[in-house]
C-alpha cells in the first residue's frame, strides 16, 4: 500500500533531510507563501503605471451607484446579467486606461496644476453653494455621498484640469463649424422626396392562398421557436408596501397633537399675494416701447384701469382689471415671480418685464402674511400626513429586518415573513413575458427575478428588490419548468395560420419586387387587384404619413429616379419609388441651419476628444494582464 511505504520511507536519512527543509522554510517565509498562490491581480499595465483592481472596483462600483440612482431598480436586473456585467466591467477599465493615457501625455507636456487652482475650482462650483455661495459642508457631504473623499476628489479633478488645459484648445480650434457644412446639412435634412408608393392588397392575395396539412408541418419543423410552450415558475413572495402599513398606524388624539407641535413648519400656508396686470403681447408691433409708455402713466399717478384698457391686449381686462388673483411663490414664470414677490408695498408697481408671451407690467394688490392654520382646522390633513410619516417609518424597519432575515434564513420566507409580521403569497404557474397577470407578478422586474438561472435552480431566497419607492418584493422559486416545444397536433390550428401569413407575405414581397424591376427598366406598370399605388406622394423627414423607419427607407434611396427601396410601413410591407427631389427653399434651410450649427460642432468636439484618447493610447505601452482580468470577471459571475 501507499501509506505504507510512506511510512517506511519516514525512517530514513534523505526523508528526514526533506522534512527539515520544509519545516525551515515555513518558518522563515510564512504558511501562507506555500498554502496560497500569489496572484498578480492588477489588470492593466500602462508603462510604468499599474491599474490595481482596487481602482478598477472602486470605479465600477461608483458607476454602477450613479446607474442606480438615475435609473432605480431596473438597474438590478440587468447586473443580474453576467454578460451585461462583463461588458459594464470591461467598459469601466478602458476609460480607466483612456484617463491614465491622456494623464500620462499630459504629464509629459509639462502641464502642472497648483493647489489654488484647485481650491478654487472647487469653490466656484456652483454644486456645492448654499445661499449664494461656497458651503464646505455642504462639499464634504456632497463628496462623501459620491462614495469618494475630499483629497481623492481633488487629485480627480487636478488630473481632469491638466488634461482638460491640454486637450480643450485643440478641441475649441477643430470644432468649428463652417457655412459651407452647414449649408450642404440644412439642405440635405429639409430635403422633399417624391415617391410612388405601392401596396399589397394583403386580402385578396389571402383569398388566393391555400395551406395544407403537410405544408403547416413543414412550417412548424422549420420555425420550432414559435410554437414553444415558454417557461414558467411557481413561487412563494412577500410584498412589503408604505400603503399596506399604512393600515397599522394606530392613530390617537394625543399623537395628533404631538406630531403637530413638533411639524407646524409643514402645514404653514405660505404668504400669497394678490396682483393685477397690463400684458401688451408679443405680436403688438412696439409692444415694449408701449409698455414702457404705460408704465410711465402709472408711475405719474394715472388710473390702473384707464391705462389698462388703452394698453392691454387682454380681452377681458374690462371685466377682470387684469386681476391675477391670489398667488403663492412658483404660480408665476420665474421673471415674473421675482418681479411680484420684489414688491414691498401695496399698489406699487414692477418694472416691464419682457418674455416670450409679451411685455408685463404687475401691480401689487394685496399681501396674505403667513400663518399656520390651528389643529382642528386641519385635523383631516394632519392624520393623512401623520400616517403617511408613520408608515414610511414602518417600511424602512421592515424592509431592513426583510432583507437581513431572508438572507439569513435563506431556505424559505417563513422566517422572514413572521419577523415582519405579514404572510407568504403563492404565484401559482407565471409564464414568462404574461402581462395579463395580477400586479406584482405582471411586473417586469418580478419576472426577471422569478426566472433568473440563480433564483429557479438554488431555491433559496431571492435578493429584496424595490418595485418602487414605496414597494420592496423577495421570492423564492419551488418549481421552474423548462421551454419545451408543443406537440404538432396541439398547435395544428396555429400553424396553419402562422404559414399561411408566411405565405402571403412571400408572395407580397414577389409581386413587389416584380414592380420594382419594371419600374427600373423604366416599363410601365400595369395597374391589376393586386396592389394599390399612390402617385406622388411628398415626403419630408420629420412627416407622420408613414412610420418613422419607412421614412429612413426613403431618403435611404439613391438620387436615382426610379430606384426603389421595400420595407415595412407599421408591419404592412411597401414600396417606395423615388420620382423626384425636391430643395427647400433658403429661408427654410436657414432655420435649420441654426439648429444644426450646435450639432454639428458637438459631433466634431466627440470625434477629436476621440481622436486624441486614441492618440495618447497609441503614444503609451499598454499591456493587458487577461488572466487578472479573466479572475475578477469570473469573480462576478459568482457573485451573482
Amino acid at each position: 500500500m501507499l501509506t505504507d511505504k510512506l511510512r517506511e520511507g519516514a525512517h530514513g536519512k534523505v526523508f528526514k533531510i526533506l522534512f527539515w527543509i520544509i519545516i525551515l522554510s515555513f518558518i522563515f517565509a510564512g504558511v501562507g507563501n506555500y498554502l496560497i498562490p500569489r496572484l498578480n491581480t492588477d489588470p492593466v499595465e500602462i508603462g510604468d503605471i499599474k491599474i490595481p483592481k482596487e481602482q478598477w472596483d472602486a470605479q465600477y462600483q461608483d458607476q454602477v451607484r450613479m446607474m442606480q440612482r438615475q435609473y432605480g431598480a431596473q438597474v438590478n436586473s440587468l447586473l443580474e446579467d453576467p454578460n451585461y456585467v462583463k461588458a459594464l466591467r470591461l467598459q469601466v477599465l478602458e476609460r480607466i486606461i483612456d484617463n491614465v493615457a491622456i494623464n500620462s501625455v499630459t504629464y509629459e507636456q509639462g502641464i502642472r496644476i497648483g493647489d489654488k487652482q484647485v481650491k478654487d475650482t472647487i469653490r466656484q462650483e456652483k454644486a456645492f453653494f448654499k445661499d449664494g455661495k461656497f458651503n464646505n459642508d455642504l462639499f464634504l457631504a456632497t463628496v462623501r455621498n459620491m462614495g469618494s473623499s475630499p483629497d481623492y476628489y481633488a487629485q480627480q479633478l487636478r488630473t481632469s484640469i491638466a488634461a482638460d488645459t491640454l486637450i480643450m484648445p485643440i478641441i475649441r480650434s477643430g470644432a468649428i463649424a463652417y457655412p459651407y457644412e452647414i449649408d450642404e446639412l440644412a439642405k440635405l435634412f429639409t430635403q422633399k422626396r417624391v415617391v410612388d408608393v405601392y401596396t399589397p392588397n394583403s386580402s385578396k392575395i389571402a383569398k388566393e392562398i391555400n395551406i395544407t396539412d403537410e405544408q403547416a408541418k413543414a412550417y412548424y419543423d422549420k420555425n420550432h421557436k414559435e410554437f414553444m410552450k415558454p417557461a414558467t415558475a411557481s413561487f412563494s413572495y412577500i410584498v412589503l408596501s408604505v400603503d399596506k402599513l399604512k393600515e397599522k398606524v394606530e392613530v390617537t388624539e394625543a399623537a395628533l397633537a404631538d406630531y403637530f407641535n413638533h411639524n407646524q413648519s409643514d402645514f404653514e400656508v405660505p404668504q400669497k399675494r394678490e396682483c393685477s396686470q397690463i400684458l401688451i403681447k408679443s405680436t403688438t408691433p412696439d409692444f415694449e416701447a408701449k409698455a414702457n409708455e404705460a408704465l410711465t402713466q402709472l408711475v405719474a399717478g394715472h388710473d390702473f384701469e384707464k391705462v389698462g384698457l388703452k394698453y392691454s391686449d387682454d380681452k377681458d381686462f374690462k371685466n377682470s382689471k387684469g386681476s391675477l388673483g391670489q398667488l403663492e411663490k412658483g404660480s408665476l414664470s420665474k421673471d415674473l415671480d421675482i418681479a411680484l414677490f420684489t414688491l414691498k408695498d401695496v399698489g406699487q408697481y414692477s418694472k416691464v418685464i419682457v418674455d416670450e408671451y409679451g411685455a408685463h407690467i404687475l401691480r401689487l394688490d394685496k399681501i396674505i402674511d403667513a400663518f399656520t392654520p390651528k389643529l382642528a382646522d386641519i385635523k383631516e390633513e394632519v392624520k393623512a400626513k401623520f400616517i403617511e410619516t408613520k408608515a414610511q417609518e414602518l417600511y424602512a424597519q421592515k424592509s431592513a429586518t426583510l432583507t437581513d432575515v431572508s438572507y439569513e434564513s435563506p431556505d424559505s420566507l417563513e422566517a422572514a415573513a413572521k419577523a415582519i409580521d405579514t404572510q407568504i403569497l403563492q404565484s401559482g404557474e407565471v409564464k414568462l413575458g404574461d402581462k395579463s397577470l395580477k400586479w406584482p407578478l405582471s411586473n417586469p422586474e418580478v419576472q426577471k427575478l422569478a426566472f433568473s438561472e440563480n433564483n429557479r435552480t438554488s431555491h433559496i431566497n431571492s435578493n429584496v428588490i424595490n418595485l418602487d419607492a414605496k414597494t420592496c418584493f423577495v421570492l423564492n422559486v419551488s418549481d421552474y419548468q423548462e421551454p419545451a416545444l408543443q406537440k404538432f397536433e396541439t398547435v395544428k390550428d396555429e400553424a396553419l395560420e402562422l404559414a399561411k401569413a408566411d405565405a402571403v407575405a412571400q408572395k407580397e414581397k414577389a409581386i413587389l419586387e416584380e414592380i420594382k424591376q419594371m419600374v427600373s427598366k423604366g416599363e410601365t406598370v400595369a395597374e391589376n387587384d393586386d396592389f394599390t399605388v399612390s402617385k406622388d406622394v411628398t415626403v419630408a423627414r420629420s412627416d407622420n404619413k408613414f412610420s418613422p423607419m419607412f421614412n429612413l427607407n426613403i431618403f435611404a434611396i439613391t438620387d436615382k429616379v426610379n430606384a426603389g427601396v421595400i420595407a415595412n410601413d407599421n408591419k404592412v410591407v411597401k414600396l417606395a419609388v423615388l420620382k423626384s427631389v425636391e430643395t427647400a427653399k433658403d429661408e427654410e434651410t436657414e432655420e435649420f441651419a441654426k439648429f444644426i450649427r450646435t450639432q454639428l460642432v458637438q459631433f466634431k468636439q466627440n470625434k477629436l476628444d476621440s481622436m486624441i484618447t486614441s492618440g495618447a493610447r497609441n503614444l503609451c505601452d499598454i499591456e493587458y494582464d487577461e488572466s487578472a482580468i479573466n479572475l475578477v470577471i469570473q469573480q462576478d459571475k459568482g457573485q451573482n
